[in-house]
């Protein structure tokens, strides 16, 4: 093969099936026999000795993986990997907190092209997209010498490429209903997917979860013989936003933090309880000062990120499903309510617009329709039809700078732009902004 530059492997990357943007069902990869043939070709790069923390479940599991690793990284050599990417690929893998460099990006993709290029051609077999980042990022921590690997599944569980790894310490974070047509049409389904990360004697920490996928968690990990921790936290009467920050304090295990983060959410005091939870089973020696400077330093984009831009306030979130939408209400009710909103709506082919529609019949706002560059993205047309059946009043725009346009220019001094329903919407709206 040619040697190959960033830019040459993104496109060599693009040609590979890739789930993120072709919800192609009928494409064999919900197995994890081509991984195990992939780590096998590449020498089993995931096998080597240090500690592994898996995090799964359905919202927040990229928000944990991201605070632990910011607490970890302290004191710890970490490797993170992360999806979807909202700008630059080189994000889904880094070390210490960093994301690793282009040059490096493309040389490990050459590597493993390199290694599986003759059985690619002589079994006919082609690894997908995810599949060949999941390796890479084991490659290059196994070529860094991380002392833990911190690990967000892409899609479930039980048959994700990330769950190759035999983990020491799994996390579940909230599961809801999403992607159905293929972790399961029912919560108990979607749940048992999920919990496919679980390993033998190991620990299993979970967040706070619904009736049935808890009975479901608890019943994998005694059949596996796993110790299972429920995070439980208690949270102060003080939440409050300080120059666009949440501030708060938490307790944990009766041990006070004083948290001062950067999105806005009360939903993310869950996700906060869970990673602090997670790096003291990991740790218990890991002092609050260090945990405490870790979740406040830590930076997870578009997942409440609240911004002032020419005197115009704007909250960027990634709600897209049922429970999203039911936070983001929780979060505007609760510490926005005085405000009059603006909502610029877009969404993906996989996502229940119905949810969207509860929404706003709920919270009344100016609606903007939009639609992202993304190729999973819903024609704004499609997403018109089924607001116009419910008499859902709004204004469309033809892209995501124009419904940002649209906004900024009818903002009112008491008014706040919403921008949510997908995170490729959210991530564009983010990049136009510089945030």
């Amino acid at each position: 093969m040619v040697k190959l530059n960033y830019s040459n492997s993104l496109i060599e990357l693009g040609k590979r099936f890739n789930f993120e943007k072709d919800e192609k069902t009928k494409f064999p990869f919900f197995k994890l026999d081509r991984t195990k043939k992939l780590m096998n070709l590449l020498g089993n790069p995931q096998n080597d000795n240090s500690f592994t923390i898996h995090v799964a479940g359905t919202n927040g599991k990229g928000t944990v993986s991201s605070i632990i690793d910011s607490i970890i990284s302290k004191d710890y050599k970490t490797g993170l990997l992360t999806s979807p990417h909202l700008k630059n690929y080189t994000e889904r893998i880094k070390i210490n907190g960093n994301e690793i460099s282009q040059k490096l990006f493309a040389s490990t993709y050459e590597y493993i092209s390199n290694k599986i290029y003759n059985f690619e051609k002589e079994e006919g077999i082609e690894f997908t997209f995810f599949e060949i980042i999941t390796a890479m990022a084991f490659v290059i921590f196994n070529n860094e010498a991380v002392d833990v690997k911190i690990l967000e599944t892409g899609l479930g569980g039980t048959f994700d490429s990330t769950n190759i790894v035999n983990s020491d310490i799994s996390v579940i974070t909230p599961i809801s209903e999403d992607h159905k047509k293929i972790l399961g049409g029912n919560l108990k389904s979607i749940a048992q997917n999920k919990a496919g990360i679980i390993k033998k004697n190991s620990k299993v920490i979970i967040s706070k979860q619904k009736k049935i996928c808890k009975e479901v968690l608890i019943n994998t990990a005694k059949s596996k013989k796993s110790d299972l921790i429920e995070v439980k936290y208690k949270t102060y009467d003080n939440l409050k936003i300080v120059k666009n920050r949440m501030v708060t304090k938490l307790s944990v295990d009766k041990i006070d933090y004083n948290i001062n983060y950067k999105s806005i959410g009360s939903y993310h005091l869950d996700n906060i309880a869970t990673a602090i939870k997670t790096v003291k089973e990991f740790n218990s020696g890991i002092s609050v000062k260090t945990i405490t400077k870790g979740i406040n330093k830590n930076v997870w984009p578009c997942r409440g990120d609240l911004k002032l831009t020419n005197k115009k306030l704007i909250l960027i979130d990634g709600a897209h499903n049922k429970d999203g939408f039911k936070n983001l209400k929780k979060t505007l009710t609760t510490l926005l309510s005085n405000k009059n909103y603006i909502f610029i709506y877009g969404t993906n082919i996989n996502h229940d617009i119905n949810t969207f529609i509860k929404f706003i019949s709920e919270v009344p706002s100016k609606v903007i329709l939009t639609k992202s560059s993304h190729p999973k993205s819903l024609p704004v047309k499609e997403i018109e039809n089924k607001l116009t059946k419910f008499d859902v009043k709004f204004i469309k725009s033809v892209s995501t700078a124009n419904a940002l346009k649209i906004a900024m220019n009818s903002c009112q001094k008491n008014d706040l732009i919403i921008v949510a329903g997908s995170l490729f919407v959210s991530s564009e709206i983010s990049n136009l902004l510089n945030l």
